[in-house]
């Protein structure tokens, strides 16, 4: 397998059809004019007011991936998760022209968000960087060198002929993705090199395998949703991690078998994210998405 030709586009295991009609399409414009939970696009939040985890479907009311907590009203802001803020107050401050929020990674990403006439408390990451979510701080490298060498391979080097957003127009998520998938694309890359050579001994591959575990802790908090392909894109995202943690958790000199045959899929479901991820930072998104993977 050679990564740096152009990513297959491999079906993924769920129905994304399903998934895409019942998050509605439309044109790629922010959705934070209502809470993101309610407005069903908010992925990767913790929702305090409840306790036990839930995965709805994209349609209900909760938002996808979200994990419930309790809420201690009078507990102290110290050992609290986010920064205490409102939507409106986000949505004034940190608000792009296409009503994105950003907040920077060095003002507090993570954000304990309330709801005006709700007692939910909703804590998401609203900056474009997979970040520890009691620390703030990206999981993995914000430099803009990175972002130079990954939006190109990610858009122009995959597909020329297509038609691209510019960085500044790419939701969080995407962001967030481009950065994460190419250093996980260069770790499986390490991976099967070890494999090919049966020697698991070098630095490279062991800060490979620490990032792919890194990467599934429930810690590591993707940016919210606020696009409805954002909720298809994190579901493949979450898949991916998922067995990239799988991955690292075994040790190929005990059992190299299972260690090749968890690789498959690790590398699957990143191609299967990494495909989805080139569609949507195109301008004609939503006919691609048609075209790939049916109404």
């Amino acid at each position: 397998m050679i990564w740096n030709h152009r990513i297959k586009m491999f079906t993924a295991i769920f129905s994304l059809a399903a998934i895409l009609t019942a998050c509605g399409g439309g044109a790629k414009d922010a959705t934070t004019n209502q809470p993101a939970q309610e407005a069903g696009t908010a992925s990767n939040t913790l929702d305090t007011s409840k306790t036990g985890t839930t995965a709805a479907d994209s349609g209900d009311k909760d938002s996808t991936d979200t994990t419930t907590a309790n809420a201690n009203d009078s507990a102290s802001e110290e050992g609290k998760i986010g920064l205490d803020s409102t939507l409106e107050e986000l949505k004034q401050k940190y608000a792009d022209k296409l009503g994105y929020i950003r907040v920077p990674l060095n003002d507090h990403p993570v954000r304990r968000v309330s709801e005006e006439g709700s007692k939910n408390i909703n804590i998401a990451n609203y900056s474009d960087a997979v970040v520890g979510m009691n620390t703030g701080i990206p999981i993995h490298s914000d430099s803009q060198r990175l972002i130079d060498d990954a939006y190109p391979f990610f858009t122009t080097v995959q597909a020329p002929d297509v038609s691209y957003v510019p960085w500044e127009e790419a939701t969080n998520l995407e962001r967030a993705m481009v950065k994460t998938l190419f250093i996980s694309r260069e770790g499986l890359l390490i991976t099967e090199d070890a494999m090919n050579n049966k020697d698991y001994s070098s630095k490279s591959f062991q800060d490979s395998m620490d990032f792919f575990e890194v990467t599934a802790k429930f810690e590591s908090m993707a940016p919210v949703a606020q696009h409805p392909y954002d909720i298809t894109l994190s579901q493949l995202y979450d898949k991916a991690r998922d067995s990239w943690g799988k991955l690292a958790a075994i040790d190929p000199s005990q059992d190299e078998a299972a260690f090749a045959e968890m690789y498959k899929t690790a590398r699957t479901d990143a191609n299967n994210a990494m495909g989805l991820l080139n569609i949507l930072l195109s301008t004609n998104e939503e006919e691609r998405m048609e075209e790939t993977y049916g109404k």
